[in-house]
């Protein structure tokens, strides 16, 4: 099989093009940061909206890939508010293109979602639940949702709070280096997520690319869990002091981005259609602990 990875120099993007590649042939796009694996039946290709959108036609179109999965796309919030017109032609029409450029060549479209379609005030939504933004990312990735459905034979995945076991994702690295400083970390008690290990997200897109499902699937954690206590839990299976975490109510700190309260994403469909398991939030931290200490 033949796969287009866009905008694989993420985390998740590199854990899939290392993945993919011990099975297919695998291109991978990246733009400013090179995705720096030497790895086999893997081709890298520099892209940059929207100068080089024309030639990535046309690679498509020559090599006419079985599955294009999209990670184009900004997700900073604070960037995208401020920058809407920006964000608005990458998450949005990029993803356009890039789907009917699929539907023309018959190539099947993943496309990498969030769980800030929706408000928060529920939680525990199916991937057949109302969406309903609050901030502009959220927006742009409800609409490019639409777009890519248009095609029925396309997958929209939502997902969660990443996290890896090497401490490259962006929240267990800032408790991280907050604790190895003595610092202390001041987390939302009041804000939840289904938090999933980059491995096992990685490895079910995968999964579901080679069965003949279409349609929207939540491939996120078991654990509905806040902020404070992923931030404590982390704290105390790598041996450092729980109290240097503080819970706070989200309200306690100015925001001017609105952030939903509870998207917790329910992933049964996803477990019933691949017969698959999440492990632990806590069995993946005790792995984190165990590389953590081997290599000091």
């Amino acid at each position: 099989m033949k796969l287009f990875i866009l905008g694989a120099s993420g985390l998740l993007g590199r854990e899939l093009t290392k993945k993919a590649s011990l099975l297919h042939d695998v291109f991978s796009t990246y733009n400013n940061n090179n995705i720096n694996l030497e790895i086999p039946n893997n081709s890298k290709i520099k892209f940059c909206f929207p100068d080089d959108l024309e030639n990535l036609e046309k690679i498509l179109v020559t090599e006419r890939p079985n599955i294009v999965i999209n990670l184009i796309g900004k997700s900073n919030l604070d960037y995208c508010e401020q920058n809407k017109d920006t964000v608005f032609k990458l998450n949005v029409i990029l993803t356009e293109k890039i789907s009917n450029i699929c539907k023309k060549i018959n190539s099947k479209m993943i496309h990498i979602s969030t769980d800030l379609v929706f408000d928060g005030k529920d939680g525990n939504y199916k991937e057949n639940d109302k969406t309903n933004p609050i901030n502009y990312y959220g927006y742009t990735k409800q609409i490019s949702e639409k777009k890519v459905l248009c095609n029925s034979s396309n997958i929209v995945i939502r997902t969660s709070l990443v996290y890896d076991l090497e401490l490259k994702s962006s929240f267990p690295k800032f408790i991280f280096e907050k604790l190895c400083n003595g610092e202390s970390i001041n987390a939302f008690d009041d804000v939840f997520t289904t938090p999933i290990l980059v491995d096992e997200l990685s490895e079910f897109i995968l999964r579901i690319i080679n069965s003949n499902e279409s349609g929207i699937f939540h491939i996120s954690g078991n654990e509905c869990i806040s902020r404070f206590d992923f931030a404590k839990l982390f704290a105390k299976k790598l041996g450092f002091d729980e109290k240097l975490i503080v819970p706070c109510p989200a309200k306690s700190i100015e925001q001017k981005i609105s952030r939903p309260k509870n998207s917790c994403l329910n992933n049964n469909k996803i477990k019933d259609t691949l017969e698959i398991k999440f492990t632990s939030i806590e069995e993946n931290l005790d792995k984190l602990s165990k590389n953590y200490f081997r290599d000091k």
